[in-house]
Order: C-alpha cells, then sequence, then structure tokens
C-alpha cells in the first residue's frame, strides 16, 4: 500500500488571541494520527520485507513500483552483454538515438543532430547531458564506448560488437561535436539505436576500475560488480542478478524536462521471479505492481478483476535446434521428420493461448525479411517416408529435448512434440532446465556434442534491424581456429551458407531491401538442410493494476525486449 503523509502546522499569529483548549485539543489529534500513521507504516513496511531490503524500504513519499522478470540477469557491461541485461541497461544508460520500428522513426537520445555529410561521413552533435557523477556526457566518452564494444568483440569474442562493422574512424572535433568514417556506404543510424552494444558511458570507468586499458577484465569484473557510469534517467543502486535490482530515479537527467511524466517512479525494482504462477499471486497481492509472465490461462480472469493485460508485438521467436554433430539429429531427413511431425496448427492456440503466431522461417514477423511463404504444416505421412528412406522408421528411437523451465510455452509445445513423435516410435524426454543451464547446454555442441541434447529450443530476440541476427545463430565462424559461434546450438557448420550470409550482411547495412532477395537465398539453405525452425513469433502480455500504473506508448517498443522505459511510466499514489 502507498501512503501520503500530510504535515500539519498550527500558528498563532501575532496579537491574536489564543485559545489553549483548542490548541491541546488539536495537539491531542495531531499525535494520535502520527502514531497511527507510524502504526500503520510499520505495519505495510513489515509485510514488504519480502520484496525491499531493510535498508531499501521506500519512503511513504516515494513513487516506486516492482516489475516482476522471469530470467536471471546475465550481465550488465555495456559493450559485452548480449542477453537478459538488456532490461537494466536501457534504464541506467543510453544509446545515441533509438528507432520506433512500429512508426518507423529514428527519434534522438544522446545525439541532437545527426547529419550524413557524405557517402561515408556522419557528423554527430551530442545534446547537453551529464553521468550520474555529474560530469558532462563528451564525444571523448562517446568514441571510448563505441571502440571498446567493437574491439571488446574483434579481439576478445564478446558481445555483439559487430553492429559496428562498417566503422572506420572516429574524429573528435570538440566535447560536443564527432565525425564517424565508414569504411564503405552504410547507414550508421542503424548502429547507432541497437538494442545491445551501442550504450554510451563515461570513460572514467578505467579509473575507477583500476584497468590499464578499455579490453581489460577488471571492467567486465567492475560493471558485474553492480557499478556504473551512465547516464539514463535511473541510476542503479543494487545489483542481485539472480533475485533483485534496485533504481532510483536519476535527478538531474536532461530527459525529464521534455517527457513531462512528474509521476515517474522514484524507485524502480526489477524482482526475478521465474515462476509464472508466482507472479500472479504477487500481482494478487500487491507484492509487484507489472507481470512480464503470468499464467496465460489466468487473463481472463484477471482482467475481469480489473487488471489491464497489455499485449505488445515483438521480434521474439523461438527457435528450435538441432545437435546436428550427434545421432540421429546428424541425420538430415531424420531433423526434416521431426519438424514434419511438429502439429503447426495448434501451437499458437495450445502453447501460446492465441498470444502469438506460427513461425514461418526464421524472421519474425514484422521484421524486414518476414514472409509468410515459410509456413509449414503437420504432415505425418512425410514424416514416416522420410525415417523409412534413412531406415529409422519404428525403431524406438530415445531423444532428449532441453526446454527453459518456468516457460509455460514450452513446457506445452514440448509435450506436444512427444505425443506426436510417439506414433512414429520415437520416445522425447523433456529436460526442463533454468536459463544459465539451458545455455550452457546449448554450447556443449562444440566441446562435447554427445553429451548435448539432441533439440534445444532457443528464445532469440533482435540486436539491431537487420535481418542477420537471426540468421546468425547458425554461422559458423571458425572452429578449427579455435573461434566458436557460442549461440550456434546446433553445432552447425555450411561454408556456402556462411559465404551468402555474409554477402546478404553486408548488403543490408548499405540498403534493406536490396538485401532481402540475398537472405531469401539464405533461408532457402536453411530449409534444405533444417538445422533449425522457427516454431512461433511471441507477443509479450504484461499484467498491471491500472488505478496505480499507466504505461505510456513510449514505455515498451520491440526493438528493446522486455525493456520497460520506466520514465515513460506513471505511478498514482
Amino acid at each position: 500500500m502507498r501512503f501520503k503523509t500530510y504535515i500539519v502546522v498550527y500558528a498563532s499569529l501575532s496579537g491574536s488571541k489564543v485559545n489553549r483548549k483548542k490548541i491541546y485539543a488539536s495537539i491531542a489529534v495531531v499525535i494520535v494520527a502520527t502514531i497511527t500513521i507510524v502504526i500503520l507504516y510499520s505495519y505495510f513496511s513489515q509485510s514488504s520485507r519480502s520484496t525491499y531490503p531493510d535498508h531499501e524500504v521506500p519512503s511513504p513519499l516515494e513513487k516506486n513500483i516492482i516489475y516482476a522478470y522471469r530470467d536471471a540477469i546475465t550481465g550488465i557491461d555495456p559493450s559485452i552483454e548480449d542477453d537478459t541485461g538488456i532490461i537494466v541497461l536501457h534504464l541506467v544508460y543510453e544509446t545515441l538515438l533509438r528507432y520506433d520500428p512500429i512508426r518507423n522513426e529514428y527519434q534522438y537520445v544522446l545525439a541532437r543532430e545527426i547529419d550524413r555529410v557524405d557517402e561515408n561521413t556522419w557528423r554527430i552533435v551530442l545534446r547537453d547531458a551529464q553521468f550520474h557523477d555529474g560530469s558532462p556526457v563528451t564525444a571523448y566518452d562517446v568514441n571510448f564506448s563505441i571502440w571498446r564494444s567493437k574491439l571488446m568483440y574483434e579481439e576478445k569474442g564478446l558481445g555483439l560488437g559487430y553492429i559496428w562493422d562498417c566503422l572506420d574512424e572516429i574524429d573528435v572535433v570538440d566535447n560536443k561535436t564527432l565525425y564517424i568514417t565508414t569504411l564503405y556506404s552504410c547507414d550508421i543510424r542503424v548502429s547507432l539505436a541497437a538494442a545491445y552494444s551501442a550504450f554510451i558511458y563515461s570513460r572514467r570507468i578505467l579509473e575507477l576500475s583500476k584497468a590499464d586499458d578499455m579490453l581489460s577484465e577488471k571492467l567486465t569484473e567492475w560493471f558485474n560488480s553492480g557499478n556504473s557510469l551512465g547516464s539514463g534517467p535511473y541510476r542503479l543502486e543494487r545489483y542481485e542478478p539472480e533475485n533483485i535490482v534496485v533504481l532510483r530515479k536519476f535527478e538531474n537527467w536532461w530527459g525529464w524536462r521534455e517527457i513531462n511524466n512528474p509521476d515517474a517512479p522514484d524507485i524502480v525494482i526489477i524482482k526475478i521471479v521465474e515462476d509464472p504462477g508466482s507472479q500472479e499471486r504477487m500481482l494478487r497481492t500487491g507484492h509487484i505492481d507489472i507481470a512480464s509472465s503470468v499464467p496465460r490461462g489466468s487473463l481472463n480472469s484477471l482482467e475481469k478483476d480489473g487488471y489491464k493485460i497489455h499485449v505488445v508485438d515483438t521480434f521474439h521467436n523461438f527457435i528450435m535446434m538441432f545437435n546436428t554433430k550427434r545421432w540421429p539429429t546428424n541425420i538430415t531427413e531424420f531433423r526434416k521428420a521431426i519438424v514434419y511431425a511438429i502439429p503447426w496448427n495448434r501451437i499458437v492456440e495450445q502453447a501460446l493461448m492465441g498470444y502469438g503466431r506460427k513461425g514461418s522461417g526464421l524472421i519474425p514477423y514484422g521484421f524486414p525479411g518476414y514472409s509468410k511463404k515459410w509456413e509449414l504444416n503437420q504432415d505425418l505421412e512425410k514424416a514416416r517416408e522420410l525415417l523409412e528412406r534413412v531406415r529409422l522408421l519404428d525403431k524406438k528411437i530415445d531423444l532428449e529435448i532441453v526446454i527453459t523451465q518456468g516457460y509455460e510455452e514450452e513446457e506445452v509445445f514440448a509435450k506436444m512434440l512427444k505425443e506426436a513423435l510417439s506414433t512414429l516410435g520415437i520416445n522425447l524426454l523433456i529436460k526442463p532446465l533454468p536459463w544459465q543451464q539451458v545455455k550452457q547446454q546449448g554450447e556443449a555442441v562444440w566441446s562435447d556434442p554427445e553429451s548435448a541434447p539432441h533439440i534445444i529450443i532457443n528464445d532469440w530476440w533482435p540486436t539491431y534491424m537487420v535481418p542477420y541476427d537471426y540468421f546468425s545463430l547458425l554461422e559458423c565462424l571458425e572452429p578449427e581456429e579455435g573461434v566458436y559461434n557460442y549461440w550456434n546450438w546446433a553445432g552447425y557448420c555450411n561454408k556456402e551458407f556462411d559465404e551468402l550470409l555474409y554477402e546478404a550482411y553486408y548488403t543490408s547495412l548499405q540498403d534493406i531491401d536490396k538485401s532481402l532477395s540475398l537472405y531469401e537465398k539464405v533461408l532457402e539453405i536453411v530449409f534444405e538442410d533444417t538445422p533449425a525452425v522457427n516454431l512461433w513469433d511471441m507477443q509479450h502480455i504484461y499484467v498491471y493494476d491500472p488505478r496505480h500504473v499507466v504505461i505510456r506508448y513510449e514505455a515498451i517498443n520491440p526493438l528493446y525486449t522486455y525493456t520497460i522505459f520506466f520514465q515513460y511510466v506513471e505511478v498514482k499514489l
């Protein structure tokens, strides 16, 4: 419960007649009211101990909000984090631009002006902004941040710094002006607005972390120990990646002057709640304000009880990947047989309860390159023919599928697949694991493929608005040189695929429309080899009490997955 505290001040005007009895009575009323407030506050503070650490119970005058997210935070190094840390990073740090894919427009963030000087040169002027330590955001900090992201990827294989592939030089003119020169014609705005590896932070972190250079591991250790130095609307107060993240409003954020939201939360608490049922219970009992993953079967009941069901189309899809290095999923016909056994037309209805779309190719609905032509249908007869061709029909084969624990849509799908495969003499063992262990199982395909599962589901969302992002899951890189793509959980290697993907990628950086025919050829190879298949495109469902919370349009953007830009959220006391 949230309180408003009222303070009553009694004063006698000079020369006025004083009624002592009335004053004593008034004092008594104030004392009783004060005691009542203290008792009530003490009671409700005690009831909130499971949510707030002792030293972080918000003042009743502060507007606070609690957001339940279902996965542990995997890291908060703004240059190399490539997963769930996104929901924290976009509040603590800022990019130069943000892209709205619904309105198809760029929005200025730390940049005030961006002009294309010529084919390969961009001029950027920064707005007046400051970091959380009060120091100004300068072009030197932008230069440092971009180069660290690029080099951490190129020299250490960490992060998603490939978004800076077309970068050649950065020329800092003064504190507020810089020029970016590209190696070839490319739209640098796509990179400046990326969801990952485009964050700007203070170069003072070298001093604070006692690191010798920008590639030092000390920097990542410093960040992931709960430190930060960004310019975003919220600053980091507490970081326990498997439990809780606490953020406090940065009063000197430049944006408060522009967005006109006096009801923005003073404190944002991100609570890790893996179980959807627990999210629902905590929402109903007031222990959280926004749930990101309640059971879909409870949505009608929640709506009847007055909760707002906020459904958002996203670029978040669920890709089933086959272990191409382990028998029998190393056999193309066997993989295709499994794909044809999938009850495609029942997935959205049963696993997602209507909140999503049937997968088509690897690219999700609404993203550049999406096409319905790649949709599949269940064909058990075709599946039997393929198994017969490789003499594996009715051979009582045991397969293992790894799914993410607490993801009800994956659990339902896995049971559907198990039932379908049983008609082909295939037994499917379903193995739910926490997300971090799922990642470890997927990566094992490179070190010990026999210990890696035959099938694994990887949910994926974009780094930036380039189709390459989704195909990069199957990029081989150079394993013979010790360079692995640890997101390629299929262990898939195809030189023709890689070469065509590179061509499509570099074309898309110059002109997305011209690249789409190339991506279609890449998809034809995927369809033919079947190392992976997109099962569904996800709709995100946020549930909250509209009497206490208002989520503006700008607060949720499908490019920045699961991020809520809380500066655009209103908290009603």
